[in-house]
């Protein structure tokens, strides 16, 4: 379930949207791209955000966060890219 703030990102199409659904498509280096003289980073918000995207939608899946394979597949793809506590935000559900 979206939050309000989430839902009206989603209507705006603004920034936060833009960062959780470049993670759905499994496409990061699109937000470092746009902004190169500094590498983003995905937060816990970030993350946060395309999973309520992902329970909503089906088109788009970055991880089965049921899945400890499937987690550590997209944990491992984007090791460099998590801001400090996302990757332990992601692997809380198998500790």
């Amino acid at each position: 379930m979206l939050t309000a703030q989430q839902l009206r990102a989603v209507i705006q199409q603004n920034r936060p949207f833009k960062r959780a659904l470049s993670i759905l498509k499994d496409d990061w280096q699109t937000i470092n791209d746009q902004n190169p003289l500094a590498r983003q980073l995905m937060t816990v918000d970030d993350l946060q955000f395309a999973l309520a995207l992902q329970s909503i939608q089906s088109e788009n899946q970055f991880a089965d966060t049921q899945n400890y394979a499937s987690v550590m597949a997209f944990v491992h793809t984007h090791q460099d890219d998590f801001a400090p506590g996302s990757r332990e935000f992601l692997l809380q559900a198998f500790k």
